[in-house]
């Protein structure tokens, strides 16, 4: 009977010791991500809505965006809020899509009609931004950056 009142005893601290380590990896895990607030700025009107692309790497950048949305504009400005965003490198662009088609227009030679920016307000440069000069990294809770859009 004795055996048996130890074992439980044993059990339950091993249960309690496991129960410790899950929720410290729990909280380690949640500290490794991060908000973004991005702000846009620049517009020359509310017409339209911003369309904001986050890439994560330089092989993906213009490629495969790892986030995307679409915001309101409001007195000349938009931003777009990230929340758990896990920490690392990436590079943001906007778009401001004055006539609201979802697509960005161009002149006949690519250049485009309407106005964009880049985190970092990378210039474009013979094309758009450059990856390496876009990217940024998030490694805090929380992080703001602005875009001026022209």
């Amino acid at each position: 009977m004795q055996v048996g009142k130890m074992n439980k005893s044993r059990v339950l601290f091993v249960a309690k010791a496991w129960a410790l380590l899950l929720g410290c990896s729990l909280v380690a895990a949640a500290a490794e991500t991060g908000t973004l607030v991005v702000h846009a700025q620049g517009l020359t009107s509310d017409d339209g809505n911003l369309r904001f692309v986050m890439f994560d790497s330089k092989e993906n950048f213009l490629k495969r965006p790892v986030r995307a949305e679409v915001i309101e504009i409001s007195g000349q400005q938009g931003t777009w809020i990230i929340e758990d965003l896990p920490f690392g490198e990436y590079a943001v662009l906007v778009h401001h899509d004055i006539d609201g088609s979802g697509k960005m227009e161009r002149h006949w030679y690519g250049k485009p009609k309407e106005p964009t920016g880049a985190s970092n307000n990378a210039p474009p440069r013979m094309g758009p931004p450059k990856y390496k000069d876009a990217k940024f990294q998030l490694g805090s809770s929380e992080l703001t950056i602005t875009i001026t859009v022209n």
